[in-house]
């Protein structure tokens, strides 16, 4: 996912004549924007079977919510290929896609940008401080922007076949059954998990893109 989300972002910018250095104009925001929008949505798709499986796994021998007994991620594989076909493989597809844009797609943007304003107030674009503010920043951005979408379609995933005719459905009966601050269920833990993801991944990715500068 994130080979997807985070290995095309650079490219798209290139292909569109958008990448800074050598000459080229440097990328606006709403092309940084369409960029990782573009790659979010990518990496939702690429992974949805896996992700189906990983929520299924995860709620797998608790005392609420539906169970599929899954002992291992092969045999999982395998089940929903035979039990449900494609249309299980693609269960959620639509959400995951979703949450690919809002979350990924506004870490990306969020971080540039708040890059961008840093570095304008002053801040070295090369310093690690910079990088690791920013990069825990973003990460608030995406948990407002995705955490809605991710309660949704950990429904949508871990439903029994035909409960939800989509996830507009899901969302309706959670926010009719439970409020609209079920939407954030989670939220904290979310922030704690990719808070620091997102610092290893901005701090490793500026580290690569320093190399390839010195390089060229």
């Amino acid at each position: 996912f994130n080979a997807v989300r985070i290995g095309l972002y650079d490219p798209i910018l290139s292909a569109s004549g958008a990448v800074s250095g050598r000459g080229e104009r440097a990328p606006s925001a709403r092309e940084r924007m369409a960029a990782g929008f573009t790659c979010g949505a990518l990496g939702g798709c690429c992974v949805n079977p896996i992700e189906v499986l990983k929520v299924r796994m995860q709620a797998y021998g608790g005392l609420t919510g539906h169970q599929h007994a899954i002992p291992s991620p092969a045999a999982g594989l395998a089940a929903l290929v035979r039990e449900e076909g494609l249309a299980g493989c693609l269960r959620g597809v639509g959400t995951s896609t979703a949450r690919g844009v809002l979350g990924p797609g506004s870490q990306l943007i969020a971080y540039n940008e708040l890059k961008a304003v840093a570095v304008g107030h002053g801040a070295d674009p090369a310093a690690a401080p910079t990088h690791v503010s920013c990069a825990l920043a973003s990460a608030a951005v995406s948990v407002a922007c995705v955490n809605p979408v991710d309660v949704v379609r950990t429904r949508v995933y871990n439903a029994p076949a035909g409960l939800y005719a989509s996830g507009a459905d899901a969302a309706r009966r959670l926010l009719r059954t439970e409020g609209p601050l079920a939407l954030y269920k989670g939220s904290l833990t979310h922030y704690l998990r990719l808070g620091p993801h997102m610092v290893l991944v901005f701090g490793i990715l500026e580290r690569l893109k320093s190399m390839r500068a010195r390089s060229s």
